[in-house]
């Protein structure tokens, strides 16, 4: 975990390496932040949820963990790899890497980069 932050060229402090050890315990479950926050206070009680916040933005910034909004929260992942989640009928978040559903979504990704001029660093797709 130190050396994730190290090589993102981040100080090391108690709040990120608690964060980052939340994130690899439960990120295959895409955590809510709300969830992330009450994991982290589990064990440091004094964090604040704009501590939270602010290290889940740099985070994302270093590209260290994605974000996604679903319901009105937002949800985080430390995959890094291009990638579908798919959201169940239940709200469940399940990662898909591969198949014909990656190559369907990366051709799209290329039409609107041809034909709007859009370079697209995230592309959010809800079908119900």
């Amino acid at each position: 975990m130190e050396e994730r932050l190290r090589e993102s060229g981040l100080r090391i402090t108690p709040q990120r390496l608690e964060l980052l050890r939340v994130l690899e315990k439960h990120g295959k479950d895409h955590p809510s932040f709300s969830q992330v926050y009450e994991a982290v206070r589990t064990r440091l009680q004094s964090v604040s949820q704009s501590t939270v916040l602010k290290n889940m933005a740099t985070f994302e910034d270093m590209g260290i963990v994605r974000s996604f909004s679903f319901r009105g929260e937002t949800h985080y992942e430390l995959n890094p790899k291009p990638h579908v989640n798919l959201i169940d009928a239940t709200g469940k978040i399940v990662d898909i890497e591969g198949g014909e559903i990656k190559k369907v979504l990366n051709e799209l990704i290329d039409t609107i980069k041809r034909e709007a001029g859009i370079e697209t660093k995230t592309l959010l797709v809800m079908v119900e």
